[in-house]
């Protein structure tokens, strides 16, 4: 459990960006028909905006209208998608600037 604690602790920022990115885009897909609870105009931009990760959970919400269990899997699977690709970039970046101040 240690491991996996420092293996957070040390990829904070990731974490952080990918939950705010995700959890946006899932209370936009959450939020596309009139009669959900945070139904306005402002789900269409942040759709639009979190593209890449609501894409498919937006195809299922589109053609299934009433269950919202499927569109939060779909989110939480893209949500560990976005913190692997994230952090795959920054230790991407981290090695690049390394090989640079040498």
């Amino acid at each position: 459990m240690k491991w996996f604690k420092f293996f957070l602790k040390s990829r904070r920022i990731a974490l952080i960006i990918s939950a705010f990115y995700v959890g946006i885009g899932t209370l936009a897909v959450c939020s596309v028909y009139p009669k959900d609870w945070f139904y306005g105009d402002w789900s269409l931009s942040v759709l639009i905006i979190t593209f890449p990760v609501t894409i498919i959970s937006f195809g299922y919400r589109y053609a299934e209208v009433d269950s919202l269990l499927p569109v939060l899997i779909i989110q939480a699977v893209m949500f560990v998608l976005t913190f692997l690709f994230l952090i795959s970039v920054s230790s991407l970046f981290k090695s690049i600037f390394k090989q640079t101040k040498k």
